[in-house]
């Protein structure tokens, strides 16, 4: 089990059995919302099946193939991402999927844990690309995508059925030299705007 800290007021950690109550119950206040996005929700109803959720993914993590972290925000559990690895053609990729509470939308914490996703899926993976495929009206995850420098690489018409509403999916993605010429020029933007700030006092 890992532990790794964003910032003051958010960490993630690897998904464990301690947190599934915790987690059950982050899903019946937000259940109505996810149903919306996500096909797992109506199969997560008690504590035995969020356990079972959580020991699939722990057996995928000791294999490489999936990296489910828990996000807190100020100690309280908010919500996952997850980041499952791929292989194939001699490539290999992830893609990112996430969910939030209500509670914790607008304090920009998705975009924060999904960035630290993606220097885990580059740095400690070596992945060559990571993904994000959300629906077209999940305007949400749509703009995490652009604000992780994401490229929108397409759309799939008709591709799943949530809920029996049919949804077109939007894929973003970004390679490993995009990601580190992303962070450079983000760094570099961050040490303007500081010197412009300390010009002015």
């Amino acid at each position: 089990m890992f532990k790794i800290k964003i910032d003051k007021e958010v960490h993630l950690e690897l998904i464990h059995f301690f947190h599934a109550e915790e987690m059950l119950e982050l899903v019946n206040k937000n259940r109505e919302l996810l149903k919306k996005w996500l096909l797992w929700v109506d199969f997560v109803q008690t504590v035995e099946d969020e356990k079972k959720f959580i020991k699939s993914a722990l057996e995928r993590y000791a294999k490489n193939g999936l990296v489910l972290c828990m996000i807190f925000y100020k100690g309280k559990l908010a919500g996952n991402v997850e980041l499952s690895i791929k292989k194939g053609y001699g490539i290999t990729k992830g893609e990112l999927a996430s969910w939030m509470g209500s509670a914790f939308h607008g304090k920009g914490i998705m975009q924060k844990a999904t960035a630290k996703m993606l220097e885990i899926g580059f740095k400690q993976y070596n992945l060559n690309k990571i993904m994000i495929k959300c629906a077209v009206s999940n305007e949400r995850s749509c703009n995490v995508a652009q604000k992780l420098g994401m490229t929108h690489e397409g759309r799939q018409r008709d591709e799943i059925v949530v809920n029996d509403v049919v949804m077109d999916i939007d894929i973003y993605a970004i390679l490993k030299r995009e990601y580190v010429k992303f962070n450079i020029d983000m760094k570099e933007e961050k040490c303007k705007k500081n010197t412009q700030k300390n010009l002015k006092k």
